[in-house]
């Protein structure tokens, strides 16, 4: 089962991002961004985001353990493979695996703050002038007879650190 998130960047007090797919709790996406952050984009916070949401408008499936030095796209699963290619093949590194490149190619959809609705339960908002990423979790908060879900600020990360944050305990495990 997916667990759904946002990479956003920062927009005065809201802020704008794509859909990611897979394993966005923080452990997960929140340490792929903190990892991408300081390898492949050499602390470049800026070119990051231009990456992850301007270049590839229609979200992503995953970038969880991602090998940045492969193309940026979807592969799907090939057909026809016997059990042990099969096997082979998913343990094989792939790229960052975006919506609209490769073998998919579906149409831009930019979330533009807080109040857009969408499934995901994650929110990762960073700050290229700040170098922070805040970690977003969505709640659902009851107000006597109106209840609403909100995004709950659950820490400020920042992308400058000597040491990588507790990404369980972000996650609350």
């Amino acid at each position: 089962m997916a667990t759904r998130g946002l990479i956003a960047r920062k927009r005065g007090l809201s802020w704008e991002g794509n859909y990611h797919h897979w394993d966005s709790y923080p452990s997960g996406l929140g340490k792929a961004l903190w990892d991408a952050y300081r390898g492949p984009f050499g602390r470049d916070a800026e070119r990051m985001l231009q990456v992850l949401i301007d270049e590839h408008p229609a979200g992503w499936s995953n970038i969880v353990e991602a090998d940045w030095t492969k193309p940026i796209g979807f592969c799907d699963m090939p057909r026809g493979l016997s059990r042990a290619e099969l096997e082979r093949w998913s343990r094989e590194p792939k790229g960052p695996q975006c919506y609209c490149h490769g073998d998919r190619h579906e149409p831009a959809w930019k979330l533009t703050g807080p109040e857009d609705d969408t499934d995901a339960e994650w929110c990762y908002v960073i700050d290229p002038q700040e170098r922070t990423m805040e970690i977003r979790c969505k709640g659902y908060m009851e107000f006597g007879a109106v209840n609403t879900w909100y995004w709950h600020l659950v820490g400020t990360v920042d992308l400058e650190a000597a040491v990588e944050p507790d990404w369980r305990q972000l996650q609350g495990w």
